[in-house]
């Protein structure tokens, strides 16, 4: 039952929240706490048996804790930490930053708080729901209900382009979760033989062998698309730059941390309970799309002006590799690929959108000598670019190695081809942005402190991922991966 706590104390929280109308303490007091509580909580359930965090009814499990649950929880509940000490310190900078005229009889040009942490807090209770569910129908209740509170968070500057971007969020995603729906109806097509088993994913597994294969064929098919447009797998990743971009720093970690993570858990829970016979069907359709991102990632990568839409089509490139490991059968290491880009992400996007608020801009030509005027704020980007791309001591590079090592020669080479595209246009845009003249915009003093200032919760991150990949590199020398 502890599980449910996990959803239903963010989802109070939230509503706490919106009642407490302009009472900005109130309203940051009741984020704090809520990530606080999620994270002891989620310590306190990785202590305890399985039996304990399970939500039984009428006999079957709806709401519970596996071993890749687990996982994605922890990794969750870390960023969602990280992301709230972060916005506790950036929202005041915000609102100093903050020049425009007030719309719509608002003090100021920037989304209401009363709106704005609420659905933060109600994007940690569905992301929670996706990760501890224990049955396909309210999998996929809960990735579209993540869909419906991330939305307002993209546009809480106000923009129009802001507005244009949740608006194409919303559209395609929910055309993939159609997609999902349908192919979760297949999936119980497949196993009708069975009777009237419920949906419950640990019965299903256990009765895979006895599935209809070719209706189980075509629902993975239209899982894959319907989840992999969540997760942003190319060809389905055209919301992705879009939000990304435009959504604040702070959203956009989470979106790309978070959110990409649960989406591809969807496709994990269909992939745990496919017949043997299916899986390498299965695994061929995750290696191509998985490439196809890699392609379409390097592409746009090398020819981007625009830092924060270049963060979004790494993500791209990183959620094709995590495809690519599953499908070649490498499930640990795809894992263990999703934990370190979810932590050297966050950071990135943390630091873009304080870069973002010391420039005004997102224009790589428009930043740079960051290094003369933002001194930590630059050392912290290209540590975290420099982590991303996979460059030792990077937790990236082990999983790229291990990527290429236990691929075929052509494969091998192409991946290799690929990120070496994709590390020459993130660095071209880091070395302009951080050793290249001053570009066409100057930071007032009062906005580099801010900046400055806000680089905390990022130092820390990058630690985090220093460490993990040494580590990580120390078991690959033990010849242990």
């Amino acid at each position: 039952m502890i599980t449910l706590l996990l959803v239903f104390f963010p989802l109070a929280a939230a509503l706490a929240a919106y009642l407490a109308g302009n009472n900005r303490i109130v309203i940051r007091v009741c984020l704090a706490l809520s990530a606080l509580l999620h994270a002891g909580l989620t310590v306190c359930c990785l202590q305890l048996p399985r039996e304990m965090t399970s939500c039984v009814w009428k006999g079957q499990e709806w709401i519970g804790l596996d071993r890749t649950g687990s996982l994605f929880l922890v990794i969750t509940s870390l960023l969602f930490l990280f992301v709230t000490v972060h916005t506790l310190l950036w929202l005041p900078a915000e609102y100093r930053a903050e020049t425009k005229p007030a719309p719509r009889g608002h003090f100021t040009g920037l989304q209401s708080e009363h709106i704005f942490i609420p659905c933060m807090l109600a994007f940690l209770a569905t992301m929670t729901l996706v990760i501890t569910s224990r049955n396909f129908g309210l999998l996929w209740v809960a990735v579209e209900a993540t869909t419906l509170v991330s939305a307002p968070l993209i546009c809480f500057h106000r923009s129009d382009r802001s507005l244009e971007a949740m608006w194409k969020y919303l559209l395609i995603c929910s055309v993939g979760i159609g997609l999902a729906l349908f192919g979760t109806m297949l999936m119980a097509v497949s196993a009708q033989s069975l009777g009237h088993i419920g949906m419950n994913m640990d019965v299903l597994a256990a009765h895979a062998d006895e599935f209809d294969l070719g209706w189980f064929k075509g629902a993975f098919i239209f899982i894959l698309a319907g989840y992999g447009t969540k997760m942003g797998l190319a060809p389905f990743h055209t919301w992705l730059p879009d939000a990304h971009s435009e959504a604040p720093g702070t959203i956009s970690a989470l979106l790309s941390g978070s959110l990409l993570n649960c989406s591809f858990l969807g496709i994990i829970r269909f992939w745990q309970i496919a017949p043997e016979p299916l899986k390498p069907f299965c695994g061929n359709l995750l290696t191509t799309l998985g490439i196809l991102s890699l392609v379409v990632a390097a592409f746009f990568i090398i020819r981007q002006s625009d830092f924060k839409r270049m963060l979004a089509y790494s993500s791209v490139e990183h959620m094709g590799l995590a495809a690519l490991l599953w499908g070649r059968g490498l499930e640990d290491y795809s894992l263990i690929h999703l934990c370190g880009h979810s932590v050297i992400k966050m950071t990135l996007f943390l630091v873009a959108g304080n870069i973002l608020l010391a420039y005004g801009t997102r224009s790589v030509s428009a930043v740079g000598g960051m290094f003369g005027r933002l001194p930590r704020t630059a050392t912290l980007w290209t540590l975290a670019i420099l982590l991303i791309c996979g460059t030792p001591p990077s937790p990236l590079f082990v999983t790229e190695y291990l990527l290429v090592r236990e691929s075929g020669f052509l494969l091998g080479a192409v991946v290799l081809l690929l990120l070496f595209a994709v590390f020459a246009g993130m660095s071209m845009a880091c070395l302009k942005m951080c050793m290249g003249t001053p570009g066409e915009v100057n930071p007032s003093d009062a906005r580099a402190r801010d900046t400055e200032r806000l680089q905390t919760v990022p130092a820390v991150a990058v630690a985090l991922a220093l460490i993990g990949g040494l580590v990580l590199i120390f078991i690959l020398n033990q010849g242990e991966l």
